[in-house]
């Protein structure tokens, strides 16, 4: 490729990109998530990388009810709903509400020390999480 081409080739590189870079758009926070604290999973690894029997965000307070998917890593916990059969609410990223067993979690700063997380309401609506040190 020669220099007069170098115009032409960047161009196109930019085209092919800006979809991409478009959609790698963060989204911003809008409000802390008010009742809710930042919590982690913090479980033996045996059980954190069992991905045939993830850690569950359950229906129900409840050994057996119905699994709404995986618990999030890190997740935003209820503070104003005790702890119910060993389990504590939490939700999911659309703000659908389940029950985490309490036994796999921690304050977050107690498993990531010198770090903080606060659950947020994002500009698309979900839940999002800011992370400080």
């Amino acid at each position: 490729m020669t220099l007069k081409h170098l115009p032409l080739a960047l161009g196109l590189a930019i085209a092919h990109l800006a979809p991409v870079l478009a959609m790698a758009a963060e989204h911003k926070p809008i409000k802390p998530l008010s009742g809710y604290v930042c919590m982690a999973l913090d479980a033996p690894d045996s059980v954190m990388m069992n991905f045939d029997h993830p850690i569950p965000l359950l229906t129900e307070p409840r050994d057996g009810s119905a699994m709404i998917a995986p618990a999030l890593g890190v997740l935003p916990v209820a503070t104003n709903v005790p702890e119910t059969n060993g389990y504590v609410q939490s939700m999911n990223l659309a703000f659908k509400p389940g029950w985490v067993p309490a036994k796999y979690v921690k304050p977050y700063a107690e498993v990531h020390p010198g770090n903080t997380c606060t659950p947020y309401i994002m500009d698309d609506g979900k839940l999002g999480f800011i992370f400080s040190h």
